[in-house]
C-alpha cells in the first residue's frame, strides 16, 4: 500500500507511471514439499541449471504454477523438459530442415487438415501471447508448447495413416511460431532451431508471429471429427468378440423436437451481443412447460438446450443451425484411412441414416445426430 502511495504522491500528475499490479507468489517447493535442508531437497538455482540446464530449469519454473498458491518446482517436470526439447529439435531437423524438399507437399492446395493445422496454429500463437501478456506462465506453456504438439502430433498422425505426406509450408509455418512463442521461457532452444531454420539475427530480438484470425467454423469441424474418433473408439471397445463389420452413421437433420427448440433458442439470440438474455434458462423452463406436450420429454429438451447453449458460446450463431451447417460426410470420408488405423479396423463405410437401406437397430439409429455420427458394429 505504501508503495501505492509512494507513486501517487511522486509522479502525482503522471498516472501512466503508477504500478498497475504487482506479482507475488510464496514459498517455492520442490516436488510439492517444502525446501528444506533436513530433507535433502534444498535446490539453488546453480545447482538447478547444472543439474537440468537452463532451459529445463525455466520450462519448469513456468510449469511451476500461476495462482496464488506456493509454486511448485517438479524435478519429474525439468527431466521430462530435457526429453521433450531434445525429441522435437532431432524431429524437426530431420522431417524439415535436413528432409528431401520432395518428401513433403508444397503449393497452395490443402487437403481439410492442412487447414486444420495451420488454424490450429494460428488459434495457439495468440493464445499464447494473451497469456504472457497476462503474466500467465504457466497457461502460456501450455498452449505455446504442450498444446503446439499435440496439434502437430495430431496432424502427423493423420497425414501417416492417410498415406498422405504433410505439407512443407504448413509444418514450416508450426515450426517458426513454435521457435518464437516458446522463447521467452526456453531462449536457447529456440535461439539454435532459428539459427538451423537459416533465419538471421535472434529468435527473441524476431516479431511475434503474424497469423489470422483463428476460425472457429473450421476448429468447430475440426472438434466434430476428434469428437466423432473418441466416440468411435468408445463404440469399437465395446463390440463383441468376432464382430468385424463397421459402419459410420450420419445424419444431417434433428428430429422435430429439437428443430423446435433450436427454433426457440434463435427467437432468443441477440445478435448484437452475441449472448442470450441472463434469464435464458429461466425463459426455457417456461417455454418447455407450455410447449412440449411430453412431459418426460422436458427434461431432455433442457439438457439439449444447455448443450447447444454451449456450442453457441464457442462457435456463434451457427451452433442454432437446424441442419449440420458442414458436410460430415465429405470430413469422415477424406479421414477413413485415419479412422481405420486409428480403430484397428480393416474395413469402414460411412452412409446417410435416412434411406439406410441396412436393418438399423432402433438403440443406434436414435443415438445419431446431426453432427454426432455413430459406429454401428456388427
Amino acid at each position: 500500500t505504501m508503495a501505492l502511495y509512494n507513486h501517487a504522491a511522486i509522479w502525482e500528475d503522471e498516472p501512466e507511471l503508477w504500478p498497475r499490479g504487482y506479482y507475488t507468489n510464496g514459498f517455492v517447493m520442490v516436488d510439492a514439499e517444502k525446501m528444506s535442508k533436513s530433507k535433502g531437497n534444498f535446490l539453488t538455482l546453480l545447482e538447478t541449471i547444472n543439474m537440468y540446464s537452463a532451459d529445463a530449469t525455466r520450462f519448469a519454473c513456468a510449469d511451476a504454477g500461476d495462482s496464488l498458491d506456493d509454486a511448485n518446482f517438479e524435478r519429474a517436470t525439468a527431466n521430462a523438459a530435457i526429453v521433450s526439447l531434445s525429441n522435437e529439435s532431432a524431429w524437426i531437423k530431420e522431417n524439415l530442415i535436413d528432409a528431401d524438399k520432395s518428401a513433403m507437399r508444397s503449393g497452395d492446395d490443402l487437403n481439410f487438415m492442412d487447414k486444420v493445422f495451420q488454424n490450429e496454429t494460428n488459434r495457439l500463437v495468440k493464445a499464447t501471447e494473451e497469456s504472457f501478456e497476462g503474466m500467465m506462465y504457466k497457461e502460456g506453456l501450455n498452449k505455446g508448447w504442450f498444446e503446439m504438439m499435440i496439434a502437430r502430433n495430431e496432424y502427423r498422425a493423420w497425414c501417416q495413416d492417410s498415406g498422405i505426406a504433410m505439407h512443407e509450408g504448413v509444418v514450416r509455418h508450426w515450426v517458426e511460431s513454435l521457435a518464437i512463442i516458446i522463447c521467452p521461457i526456453c531462449p536457447h532452444w529456440s535461439e539454435t532451431l532459428w539459427k538451423d531454420l537459416g533465419k538471421e539475427g535472434l529468435a527473441v530480438r524476431a516479431p511475434w508471429p503474424t497469423v489470422g484470425e483463428e476460425d472457429k467454423f473450421l476448429s468447430r469441424q475440426a472438434k466434430f471429427l476428434r469428437d466423432s474418433l473418441k466416440s468411435f473408439r468408445n463404440s469399437a471397445g465395446k463390440a463383441k468378440k468376432g464382430w468385424k463389420e463397421a459402419t459410420i452413421l450420419v445424419a444431417d437433420d434433428y428430429p422435430q423436437w429439437k428443430v423446435d427448440a433450436l427454433l426457440w433458442m434463435q427467437s432468443q439470440y441477440d445478435a448484437a451481443s452475441g449472448s442470450f438474455a441472463p434469464t435464458f434458462m429461466k425463459d426455457l423452463k417456461t417455454w418447455s412447460a407450455t410447449n412440449v406436450t411430453d412431459k418426460k420429454q422436458i427434461k431432455f429438451v433442457m439438457q439439449f438446450v444447455s448443450f447447444m447453449k454451449r456450442e453457441v458460446e464457442d462457435c456463434g450463431e451457427s451452433g442454432m443451425d437446424t441442419k449440420c451447417p458442414f458436410d460430415q460426410m465429405g470430413i469422415l470420408k477424406e479421414s477413413i484411412s485415419y479412422i481405420k488405423s486409428q480403430l484397428n479396423l480393416e474395413e469402414v463405410t460411412v452412409i446417410q441414416l435416412d434411406g439406410c437401406d441396412l436393418p438399423v437397430p432402433d438403440k443406434v439409429a436414435q443415438n445419431v445426430s446431426p453432427g454426432k455420427p455413430t459406429l454401428w458394429m456388427r
